[in-house]
């Protein structure tokens, strides 16, 4: 049923964001097995968390766009870029290990691993989504 929920969305982009901030709550509440005061304590984590790692990843767009933008590229500009890739990675794994920490301290650890499950099974599920809508013709095959 989610993964329905998550094929039929409207058009409106507010509306989508709501729609799949509920339907993402509510899938990973189910296979969490979250009750309400654990959703309650553990869901503000995953909020800071997903801010954090948006804010690292726009930090670091610049660095992409100048690959995109330039044929050629100096090997020292180069270098610099791959570096500053190698410490978003570092610090992206910072960020997840704070709050595996912090994650610890409200649920069971058991809850914890099913955190990380669900968010693979999540991801699968939207990028399935993604690919339904970006080759319509598929769909019947």
């Amino acid at each position: 049923m989610i993964t329905n929920l998550l094929l039929s969305q409207n058009n409106n982009p507010n509306k989508k964001r709501e729609n799949r901030e509920a339907i993402k709550i509510a899938f990973f509440t189910k296979k969490m097995d979250l009750n309400t005061v654990e959703s309650q304590n553990f869901w503000p984590l995953v909020n800071d968390m997903e801010a954090e790692l948006k804010a690292l990843k726009n930090k670091n767009s610049h660095g992409r766009m100048m690959l995109k933008e330039k044929e050629e590229i100096s090997d020292k500009e180069l270098e610099e870029i791959m570096d500053a890739k190698m410490e978003m990675g570092k610090s992206q794994i910072d960020i997840k290990i704070k709050y595996h920490e912090k994650f610890k301290e409200v649920l069971p650890i058991k809850k914890v691993a099913k955190y990380y499950e669900a968010s693979k099974e999540f991801k699968k599920i939207q990028t399935q989504r993604k690919t339904h809508h970006s080759n319509p013709g598929q769909r019947n095959r």
